[in-house]
């Protein structure tokens, strides 16, 4: 059997630690994968998603940086476990890059089994999938030279962007997809990769997007053949006419509904939707859909939670290492995406497991106030507005909204927590190396998650 210079190393930091109680479900999902080892002659599959995990966690930004921490990790090591040369190799492998993508596929799946679903009880949606569509843009490596299309090139001027697919029943990132060159959104969107899995062509999804992603022929043609619907902001540019009113049921769903009316748009063949929604700061909302089956209420609510991507994104840049590209290839940039991706769904899964063994049913209580707020502010604005009008039914558009409904019932009652709060992601940099035990839980990691410090 072959020893690398990395297997020390390994086998030290999965010794009944944290980390390896952290990092389990990616080894099963490795399991699943069906590839040789041996091709790795320097640095196993299994030891390089760990280690890219691992600086992950710890936000290290530079490769010198990563590779000697490496080095101090393991005191008795003569030379370094992995060389800068065959950590940069490895970024820019092909076939590390597919095999990871089998892997965080696995692993996607794995996590959809075993989290709990945050839009279960939602009106209509039954178990169709809920996946929302966004992108976020990553500043290029040092090495990198960018050349806008100004000066003759092709680079986008924001950075690459990393078009990200998100599971709001799980909250999970589902898959990533990278560009560089200077593209729109939807275009990015369109151009359909034959080696990856295809997120956009789920049957019977709910996408939720924005309106960098609202082309009425492409939303059409999947509703035709996969019976998948889309939801996304109004856009003051697209030309419309308003063909039917849809009568708006007295249903706490809707409490803040204003109208739905049936609309055609100059770019699609298929009628679509028209929703106005008043937030609880006042501001009117108009939201565009081609499903005809939801409550109004909940296509704004849907839209409301399409915020849990921005969440992801802002743990992603924020409090792991990806603000800034680790290497200037694509391949490198997509692996790095996907490592963030894995990172952040083993954590995910990681606490699922802390939370059951902790006996917290409700999983992470640090905003357990806040929504005990808004339920009891809700319940005394519903009071009020009972006592003034207690047969109040759904209002035409041309009424004044009221005035003491601040909230609907949706967004009071919804407690679940959108983001894995610093104060986690501070215990596993802390304590990744420490042995695996339910009273380290109880003791180091349990009041973290009962409030804040």
């Amino acid at each position: 059997m072959t020893t690398r210079r990395a297997d020390s190393l390994t086998h030290s930091l999965l010794q009944e630690t944290v980390l390896q109680e952290w990092f389990q479900p990616m080894q099963q999902a490795f399991d699943k994968v069906r590839f040789s080892d041996r091709i790795f002659q320097s640095l196993p599959m299994m030891s390089y998603a760990l280690l890219g995990g691992l600086r992950q966690l710890l936000s290290i930004e530079t490769l010198r940086e990563q590779v000697q921490t490496l080095f101090h990790w393991d005191v008795s090591a003569e030379r370094l476990p992995v060389a800068r040369s065959t950590w940069s190799d490895a970024m820019g492998s092909r076939t590390r890059r597919d095999l990871l993508r089998q892997a965080t596929h696995k692993l996607v799946g794995l996590a959809q089994e075993t989290l709990m679903d945050k839009c279960s009880g939602i009106d209509g949606i039954g178990q169709r999938p809920i996946v929302a569509i966004d992108a976020t843009y990553q500043e290029e490596s040092s090495h990198y030279v960018r050349i806008v299309p100004m000066e003759g090139g092709s680079d986008n001027q924001k950075g690459h962007m990393l078009l990200t697919y998100y599971d709001l029943r799980h909250g999970i990132p589902l898959k990533v997809k990278t560009e560089t060159a200077s593209m729109g959104e939807m275009r990015v969107l369109k151009a359909e990769d034959p080696e990856a899995i295809d997120w956009s062509r789920v049957r019977r999804a709910i996408y939720v997007v924005d309106r960098a992603f609202v082309d009425g022929t492409y939303w059409d043609e999947r509703k035709q053949s996969l019976h998948a619907t889309v939801i996304t902001r109004m856009k003051s540019t697209l030309v419309y006419t308003l063909t039917d009113q849809r009568k708006v049921a007295a249903l706490p769903c809707n409490e803040k509904v204003l109208s739905d009316h049936t609309i055609t748009l100059q770019c699609a063949k298929q009628p679509w939707r028209l929703i106005e929604w008043l937030s609880p700061e006042g501001i009117r909302y108009r939201y565009l859909t081609n499903d005809s089956s939801l409550e109004p209420g909940v296509v704004a609510f849907l839209y409301y939670r399409r915020w849990d991507e921005e969440k992801y994104f802002d743990n992603f840049k924020n409090d792991l290492a990806n603000a800034k590209a680790w290497g200037k290839s694509p391949l490198a940039i997509e692996q790095q995406a996907l490592m963030g991706l894995m990172t952040y769904i083993l954590t995910q899964l990681f606490l699922q497991r802390r939370y059951q063994e902790l006996a917290l049913p409700k999983g992470d209580g640090t905003q357990t106030r806040k929504h005990a707020r808004k339920v009891e502010h809700y319940l005394e604005q519903q009071a009020q507005a009972d006592h003034q009008d207690p047969h109040a039914d759904a209002w035409d558009e041309e009424d004044e909204p009221p005035e003491l409904i601040l909230y609907d019932a949706y967004r009071a009652f919804y407690a679940q927590l959108s983001k894995i709060t610093r104060q986690v992601w501070r215990f596993l940099k802390n304590c990744f190396r420490e042995k695996h035990s339910l009273l380290l839980y109880q003791r180091q990691l349990k009041p973290l998650l009962q409030g804040y410090l």
